[in-house]
């Protein structure tokens, strides 16, 4: 069997995106199981290498700003609008839970890079609870 042909994941990473520790890492809507956890790591990992290595990993967005586009007010409305109930942690729970972020793709767009699939129950138990998304099903012109 031959090895899928993968993208290099590097050449979409913002070198100059660090979040700060206390900014707010919102999960894609929920809710999540470890099943599905695994099927998304396992989609990044047929499309991407990192550095030349097959890389498991899970798309999240990040609240880099207080307004606009990148705040978790403007993720919440716009990228997730149509999750009733969400996942939320600090970056800092993303790394001391030993998982590496790295900034991907559009702004607020981030990767949590995961050592392996069994990596997913960790970060599962990371999220924690559901919560629910106030802005989940309005309209543009309601916001």
């Amino acid at each position: 069997m031959t090895e899928p042909q993968r993208d290099e994941l590097r050449q979409r990473v913002r070198d100059d995106e660090q979040p700060p520790a206390a900014a707010r890492v919102v999960i894609r809507g929920g809710p999540d199981t470890l099943s599905l956890l695994r099927a998304h790591a396992r989609r990044l990992w047929r499309s991407y290498q990192l550095d030349g290595q097959p890389v498991y990993g899970i798309s999240v967005f990040v609240a880099l700003d207080d307004i606009g586009p990148a705040s978790e007010r403007g993720i919440l409305t716009v990228k997730l609008q149509s999750y009733p109930s969400v996942y939320c942690c600090t970056v800092a729970a993303v790394t001391a839970a030993g998982f590496e972020l790295l900034a991907t793709f559009s702004r607020p767009h981030f990767t949590i890079v995961l050592p392996d699939l069994d990596s997913v129950g960790s970060l599962a138990a990371m999220f924690g609870e559901l919560l629910v998304n106030p802005y989940a099903g309005r309209g543009e012109e309601q916001r």
